[in-house]
């Protein structure tokens, strides 16, 4: 969401890590929106990660949580 806070500094540090990743505006795109809705999520930002095992979810920007994921994965690869 553009006025978000936690949005923006999440943004911020995937930028600063390197880290790819896909961006939904659930405010200009209706598909993202209904995905949204769809999946009964209430709070941005809400990540989902992919490690080919599992998919872990956070809400919110725990950017130390995030560290331990995707720090350690692109560090193993």
């Amino acid at each position: 969401m553009p006025h978000c806070p936690a949005c923006i500094n999440l943004k911020k540090w995937l930028i600063k890590e390197n880290i790819t990743f896909t961006e939904k505006d659930i405010i200009k795109d209706l598909k993202a929106q209904k995905e949204f809705e769809d999946l009964s999520l209430k709070y941005t930002p809400t990540i989902f990660i992919e490690d080919g095992e599992e998919t872990h979810k956070f809400i919110g920007a725990p950017i130390k949580e995030l560290e331990k994921i995707l720090l350690s994965e692109s560090n193993s690869k």
